[in-house]
């Protein structure tokens, strides 16, 4: 999901959700240790659709796949220990109120840069609503009660702003 929520600088949701089976099958259904075994020979020569994409941000992926194998171990665990492990309910009755960052995606951002990943704020606080670590479904969405009582499968869900943890 981070990979895709960095292709955001060049594509739309709509456009990335579209290509989604394009992007699992390039890099190898997100897999960081496939996906380190992927060089840009590999990637032109296997024929794949990843043209649409910059090199760098090829390569950015590539790296970001090494730093979560020798430094973190399971992404997973990371990303959601800066939410305590629970999705964070955001209280937002306008779209206009939802932020693009925070300071919390940008502490993220901090930490994952110094790792020698090559993401933003922005980027992560789209990544961070997208793997369901913030619900930004408005108060007045028919499908806020849903998602915060749990029925989603997400689990318990700590009532709280982003900002404040």
């Amino acid at each position: 999901l981070l990979s895709l929520s960095g292709a955001l600088d060049e594509l739309t949701w709509p456009v990335i959700l579209h290509k989604r089976c394009m992007f699992r099958e390039v890099f190898s259904d997100f897999d960081p240790i496939d996906v380190l075994k992927l060089n840009d020979k590999k990637i032109a020569s296997s024929g794949s659709h990843a043209s649409f994409l910059l090199e760098l941000k090829l390569q950015g992926i590539i790296e970001n796949a090494r730093q979560v194998i020798d430094e973190l171990g399971s992404f997973k665990k990371y990303i959601w220990s800066f939410v305590n492990h629970k999705p964070i309910v955001s209280q937002f009755r306008y779209p206009r109120r939802v932020p693009v960052k925070t300071p919390k995606t940008e502490f993220i951002s901090k930490d994952l840069l110094r790792r020698g990943f090559s993401v933003g704020p922005t980027v992560i606080y789209s990544f961070v609503q997208v793997a369901g670590l913030t619900n930004d479904h408005l108060t007045t969405c028919f499908r806020f009660q849903d998602c915060i009582s749990g029925d989603l499968g997400v689990g318990k869900v700590e009532k709280t702003k982003l900002e404040d943890v």
